[in-house]
């Protein structure tokens, strides 16, 4: 059985959202002057891999701890998408052959590859529209997750971020900035596991796929 790990290494210089923070690790105490190595971290909670909580978008939505840990764990398809030059729509979810009844789904786009050789942030980066969002309502997807920072385009705050609200506020769980470029299209197991941080807007998270028996 196979594990591949999706998520972004946090170190310092990996690129984030204009204005947030990212990751940065200060050493308390280290032998021989202490008897253990203790460091303190801090980062934002958007910080690579992470997961969005309702109350990101809507100011009466649940925060990390109110999602369902169940839509966190499970089958789920990892979609080629790596054909679409800037967005995904519903009509590119319907053309890659996504089974039928699939909860979980992750897009491998040309974004992945980010979290290695990035040093800066691109606003030039795939994601997903509001037909796209509309796609996964009606099919019944849980979690939808991005190769990037975020689900939508930069540009998103100018109509209101739409797939945000749309997803979030149909209890979709958003998984941004996993990294799939070692992962082949097809069907695995995913755990994504955020930090359990009670009414937070989001919380870095472990993302693994594990191979499913033939």
């Amino acid at each position: 059985m196979a594990v591949h790990e999706i998520s972004a290494e946090l170190r310092p210089d990996l690129p984030t959202w204009p204005g947030e923070e990212g990751l940065r690790r200060t050493l308390v105490a280290e032998p021989p002057e202490a008897p253990a190595t203790v460091s303190h971290l801090a980062l934002g909670a958007h910080t690579g891999t992470h997961v969005d909580a309702p109350v990101h978008f809507l100011p009466e939505g649940g925060g990390v701890d109110a999602l369902p840990a169940d839509a966190l764990v499970g089958p789920c398809h990892v979609a080629d998408l790596r054909h679409v030059a800037d967005r995904i729509s519903g009509d590119d979810l319907a053309g890659v052959g996504l089974p039928a009844g699939i909860d979980r789904v992750l897009a491998r786009t040309r974004n992945s590859g980010w979290s290695r050789t990035d040093r800066a942030f691109r606003e030039d980066y795939v994601a997903f529209d509001p037909s796209a969002a509309a796609w996964c309502l009606d099919h019944g997807v849980r979690l939808l997750g991005i190769d990037y920072l975020s689900i939508e385009p930069f540009d998103a705050e100018d109509a209101g971020h739409p797939v945000h609200k749309a997803l979030l506020g149909a209890g979709v769980v958003i998984l941004e900035g996993v990294d799939l470029v070692d992962v082949e299209p097809g069907a695995y197991d995913l755990a994504a596991l955020p930090l359990l941080v009670p009414g937070a807007d989001g919380a870095p998270a472990r993302a693994l796929l594990i191979d499913r028996p033939h």
